[in-house]
C-alpha cells in the first residue's frame, strides 16, 4: 500500500547518536526525538552504517511528525519512490 504523502505531516532532523538499536535526532527547534527504525532495519548492518554515515555527515532527514519513522522517500517527492 503507498501512503499518500500529501497527509503526513513531517519535520526534519540530524541524527546525533547512532547505536546498536537506536537513534538520537535533533529537530530543526533542538528537541531531542529517538527515531523508532522498521523490524526490518534493526536487524540490517548496511542500515545502521548508512545512519552512522548520515550523522556524521549531519544530514537533515524527514521523519513522521507523530510517530518519529523514518521515511523512505525525502518531503519534497511528490510521491514515495517505489
Amino acid at each position: 500500500m503507498l501512503l499518500d504523502n500529501s497527509k503526513i505531516e513531517t519535520i526534519a532532523v540530524q541524527l546525533v547518536d547512532v547505536n546498536k538499536s537506536k537513534m538520537t535526532a535533533k529537530t530543526e527547534n533542538n528537541d531531542l526525538i529517538q527515531i523508532k527504525p522498521s523490524a526490518v532495519a534493526k536487524n540490517d548492518k548496511s542500515f545502521w552504517q548508512s545512519m552512522k554515515d548520515i550523522a556524521k555527515a549531519k544530514i537533515w532527514l524527514p521523519v513522521t511528525k507523530g510517530t518519529h519513522q523514518l521515511l523512505q522517500y525525502d518531503w519534497l517527492s511528490a510521491t514515495p519512490a517505489i
